[in-house]
């Protein structure tokens, strides 16, 4: 006899993901001797809504009137299509401007067509973009709002910063004066932000030899400080992007001594904060024999730049000086150019020893000048102190019967660095130059800049170097980038990899950006190995050189639409030899072994230059 026995199914539990509509099928099974009975129920899936949306909260920072967008991912998690509002809540007192689309062509910028909500296949997943552009300093809190239900939230926090006014100040006329005069300083303030700066503060604190008269233009105060100082205040509200000057009158006070220098500074202050006019603007109370200026071609400039700096010396007396000579302190963190000093625009041999600039300017005639003039380039960081230099000029020059030493004021020009170059900080720069020496280092007077070299940034982004070498790439995100020098910009090979350890390949590097961030490109000397035949491959054409008999120089042939020329040796000594187009020249270079000798021979260092 066959023993009944029930057969029961467990509890089903379906998983989430279950699509709706599908039909779960359970049977239970009852089996004796009379037979087999079964029972079957049927499960069908209803519809599930369901969504995620992150991150929950993105802070960021920016600069009053820039945009700001941040990216959320909102997926359903739900077993059926649903369709997603999209909304934006803010505060009602905040004045920023914003807006949320859908990344619908996946290119991550908020350029798609606004959408009032987005349908979603189950698993389905898409990008949603919230911009805002804060018109105020502060903090603005942006919602992005959807769900099945609008119960999904998330936060843009983006704190906006505004900068402080700019301000400059400037002397009038002759910057050499007399007891008694009246002194006139221009002083602008300016507002280069796209909002509004209400009552920015304008002081300046006027030097003891001075006497305050009136701001033209403004209501000002004067109020008496120790020391004989004279605190000059007013007030002004600036549009957005204005630009307001004003004239400064003061008198030089009878009891000034003479060779006095006169040091006057502007500060205009907002709430964002202050900016002091740089350089200073200066005066001299002056009777010497002899009369000194500086000035600087730039007042601000960019990490690495380079700035020429003005040296005027003047023979005021009426008596002929000799023995004439310059001696300038440039600031350490500065890199001298020594080879750019001219005195009257021509090239003069001047030493740089001990951190003294010495340049012989000779023989000066009465009531003459000589302007000397030089380069120097800015440190690739700086903490936005100013960089000073103090030129001083010493001379031999009749004094009665007797020829005695002759001395000047102290003449000195400022240069501020930018601290950084974006808001964001992370900036990438560098110098892409031919290494002469081979050490991977630039070495000023001895590596040569190459200018016009392309180089690319991971992402799409590119940057030509400057006459100096130099490119930038501001605002450069965070961490890990990888960054390539284009061989079809640069008529040289890249140095090695194993030159610096952040280079993969040749011209190739991964560089982790953090704040500012330095990556040069070396690159190699052209030395072309001559043989029975060699080509020079330069940057817009290609040469062939053959050696002709053992004094009688080389054929050059040139498979180029345009002509060359190339400099042999190393500058400035190296010889300029034009290679036409299409012709076959002979050129004297430096003869070859006898033509049976097959192996290849060294050149002097070859660089394609511009033509003369």
């Amino acid at each position: 006899m066959k023993r009944p026995h029930l057969l029961l199914l467990a509890p089903l539990l379906l998983s989430a993901g279950t699509p709706a509509g599908s039909v779960i099928e359970n049977v239970g099974v009852y089996e004796d001797d009379s037979g087999r009975v079964e029972s079957r129920v049927t499960v069908t899936v209803a519809p599930v809504c369901s969504a995620s949306l992150t991150p929950g909260r993105t802070d960021r920072s920016t600069h009053v009137g820039e945009a700001v967008t941040a990216a959320y991912l909102l997926t359903n998690t739900g077993n059926t299509p649903a369709t997603f509002p999209l909304g934006l809540t803010t505060p009602k007192d905040q004045t920023s401007a914003f807006t949320v689309v859908a990344d619908l062509n996946g290119n991550g910028l908020p350029d798609d067509v606004p959408v009032a909500s987005v349908t979603l296949a189950p698993d389905g997943a898409i990008t949603l973009l919230v911009s805002t552009t804060p018109a105020r300093p502060g903090v603005n809190n942006t919602t992005l709002i959807t769900g099945c239900h609008s119960d999904l939230t998330a936060t843009l926090t983006v704190t906006a910063n505004i900068g402080a006014p700019g301000i400059s100040k400037t002397v009038d006329g002759d910057t050499t004066t007399e007891v008694g005069d009246l002194v006139r300083y221009t002083v602008t303030v300016t507002n280069p932000e796209g909002v509004e700066m209400p009552d920015v503060l304008i002081e300046d604190t006027l030097s003891p030899a001075l006497e305050f008269v009136a701001v033209e233009g403004a209501a000002a105060s004067a109020t008496p400080l120790s020391g004989g100082q004279t605190r000059v205040a007013w007030r002004q509200s600036l549009a957005p992007g204005e630009r307001r000057v004003y004239t400064l009158v003061a008198r030089v006070r009878g009891e000034t001594a003479d060779d006095t220098e006169v040091t006057n500074v502007a500060t205009a202050t907002g709430e964002g904060g202050s900016n002091t006019s740089t350089p200073p603007a200066i005066v001299r109370v002056f009777t010497s024999r002899i009369l000194v200026t500086k000035a600087v071609s730039t007042a601000v400039v960019d990490p690495g730049g380079t700035v020429t700096y003005t040296v005027t010396v003047t023979n005021p007396a009426d008596t002929t000086l000799q023995e004439t000579v310059i001696q300038d302190t440039p600031d350490p963190r500065l890199e001298v150019l020594p080879g750019t000093v001219r005195v009257n625009g021509t090239p003069v041999a001047a030493t740089l020893a001990g951190g003294v600039l010495a340049v012989p300017v000779g023989t000066l005639a009465p009531h003459s000048s000589a302007a000397i003039t030089y380069d120097v380039r800015l440190p690739l960081t700086g903490d936005g102190t100013p960089l000073d230099n103090a030129a001083q000029a010493r001379a031999r020059g009749r004094q009665g019967v007797v020829m005695a030493a002759v001395k000047s004021n102290v003449a000195s020009a400022k240069v501020t660095l930018r601290k950084s170059l974006s808001g964001s900080g992370n900036d990438l720069v560098g110098r892409v130059f031919v290494d002469v020496d081979g050490n991977a280092r630039y070495t000023s007077g001895t590596d040569r800049p190459v200018p016009r070299a392309r180089v690319l940034l991971a992402g799409g982004r590119e940057a030509l170097t400057d006459a100096a070498g130099l490119y930038s790439f501001k605002n450069v995100v965070a961490g890990l980038n990888a960054v390539r020098l284009d061989p079809r910009s640069v008529p040289y090979t890249p140095a090695p990899a194993f030159s610096a350890p952040q280079f993969s390949a040749p011209g190739s590097a991964t560089v982790q950006v953090a704040a500012l961030t330095v990556l040069d490109f070396p690159l190699q000397p052209n030395r072309l190995g001559v043989g029975a035949g060699a080509e020079l491959r330069l940057a817009g054409s290609t040469h062939t050189f053959t050696p002709r008999a053992s004094d009688a120089g080389w054929d050059v042939s040139s498979r180029s639409e345009a002509g060359a020329c190339v400099r042999l040796g190393e500058a400035p000594a190296g010889r300029v030899v034009r290679l036409p187009a299409g012709v076959t020249v002979t050129t004297p270079l430096p003869s070859p072994h006898p033509a049976a000798t097959r192996r290849p021979l060294n050149l002097p260092p070859m660089e394609e230059v511009p033509c003369p």
